[in-house]
């Protein structure tokens, strides 16, 4: 069975910022996919997924960037890190957006 990939510019830095940090390329392309699916799947729906926050501890997440829930906590004041090197998502338990990295995305139910 063959498996096509298609990568863009941005899943190619995305995999390059993963692969400096945790220096494995097999986890480096697991990781892309997982957030490429993580990412399409928020556009639609609302998520849950699992990822390790900066002190070591596991957060579980409800999260989506779906207009219709965030259109109204957009007020173009805030900023991000590097789409390229985090994943935002808008927090529906906490009503606010978040982001973690993206080698640090653990699992998506």
């Amino acid at each position: 069975m063959n498996t096509a990939v298609v990568l863009n510019n941005k899943d190619l830095y995305r995999a390059m910022v993963i692969s400096q940090r945790v220096e494995n390329d097999f986890v480096t392309g697991l990781q892309v996919a997982k957030i490429n699916e993580l990412k399409s799947r928020m556009c639609r729906e609302v998520v849950k997924f699992a990822y390790l926050k900066k002190d070591q501890s596991v957060r579980v997440a409800y999260g989506t960037m779906l207009p219709a829930l965030i259109s109204n906590h957009i007020n173009g004041r805030g900023s991000c890190g590097d789409s390229r090197k985090v994943c935002t998502y808008f927090d529906v338990e906490v009503g606010q957006f978040r982001c973690f990295q993206l080698q640090s995305l653990i699992k998506i139910w």
